[in-house]
């Protein structure tokens, strides 16, 4: 095998700009023998751990609380499963052959309920958008790399990201990206190109990672720019391995900083003032958007005047984390907020 080296620069867009629902939060699969029930039943607590892992967004937060009688009775909540054939490539003989794979739907109401009763956090569906920069200087190949490229690369962060329920935008990588940022730019660590070649896509958080070693040994230091806050960690072991252990982290460091702490006090009730509410459209979108979030329970509308509709939510969340998640959806803006209540108006 050649050896490698090369420089990976991910740039997630992961706050407030940007964010996207996460619809496949509560599935989990794993290659499995044969279709045999005795087989699924044993795989079905470990993909429910790691379902739970991907709603709370935070291993550390999942490794100190007691899941155990949640995971021992991983049958109770699965809703739905399905086989897939699907073909996997051997690594040494690049020769491609059918794996079973066993996907289990998890209920998710199920699932939130008892995670409120453990006490864990639930990190909402709607989460960050991860717009992903990649270079590499590989095998002869100096640039930088799309979904259109046929690189596994790619596919491997995508994959890692998937299974922690991370979603990923690509950079369009057009004239405009091209002018801005460099090859150069990345290996030199020039965050502020980086930075300003992420605004189109309102990207908010930089993640950089440069790895070096080759596909069985290879080396991931990692830095991370989340708002005014820089954070580094690192990752060892083969390609796959390094990247799934640096996307782990990642994941665990929004998660700690963006999911859903469970209300001591239960349901809390909110006021929230809307203003920009012009026509039935405007209406229809501001409640389809907060009906979408996990952390809210009850819409009840107050009065809808000129231009401004106010609501009463329930949410099972403490407020200021829940302005949080509002401030991610890119859908409404504080106008100003106080202890008692939300004031908002509704973007275009």
């Amino acid at each position: 095998m050649p050896r490698l080296f090369f420089s990976l620069i991910f740039v997630f867009a992961a706050s407030i700009a940007s964010a996207a629902e996460v619809t496949d939060l509560y599935k989990a699969q794993a290659p499995i023998e044969s279709q045999n029930e005795q087989d699924r039943k044993r795989l079905a607590p470990d993909l429910l751990k790691q379902v739970v892992v991907k709603v709370v967004g935070d291993r550390r937060a999942v490794e100190q609380a007691d899941i155990s009688a949640l995971v021992t009775d991983a049958e109770r909540y699965i809703d739905q499963y399905y086989y897939q054939q699907v073909a996997v490539t051997d690594s040494d003989s690049d020769m491609s052959q059918q794996q079973l794979i066993l996907t289990l739907d998890f209920n998710a109401n199920g699932i939130n309920t008892a995670l409120q009763r453990i006490g864990l956090p639930v990190w909402d569906k709607i989460r960050p958008e991860s717009l992903l920069w990649v270079a590499i200087d590989y095998q002869g190949k100096q640039q930088l790399i799309t979904e259109r490229d046929e690189d596994s690369l790619i596919l491997q962060i995508e994959q890692a990201a998937k299974k922690r329920g991370i979603p990923l935008l690509m950079p369009l990588l057009d004239l405009e990206d091209q002018s801005q940022l460099s090859l150069n730019d990345i290996s030199t660590g020039n965050t502020t190109a980086v930075q300003q070649a992420s605004e189109r896509y309102g990207a908010s958080i930089v993640v950089t990672a440069r790895v070096v070693g080759n596909a069985e040994a290879t080396e991931i230091s990692w830095q991370a720019i989340l708002g005014d806050d820089i954070e580094r960690w690192s990752s060892q072991g083969n390609v796959q391995t390094a990247i799934q252990q640096g996307v782990d982290e990642l994941a665990d460091r929004l998660g700690r900083r963006l999911n859903m702490p469970i209300s001591s006090a239960g349901d809390v009730e909110l006021t929230m003032e809307v203003s920009g509410v012009n026509d039935f459209d405007d209406y229809s979108r501001l409640m389809d958007y907060l009906g979408s979030l996990q952390v809210v329970t009850d819409i009840k509308v107050g009065s809808l005047g000129t231009e401004k509709l106010d609501l009463v939510l329930v949410i099972q969340a403490e407020p200021e984390r829940f302005r949080q998640l509002l401030s991610m959806g890119r859908v409404v803006q504080p106008d100003s907020t106080d202890n008692t209540g939300l004031q908002y108006r509704l973007l275009p």
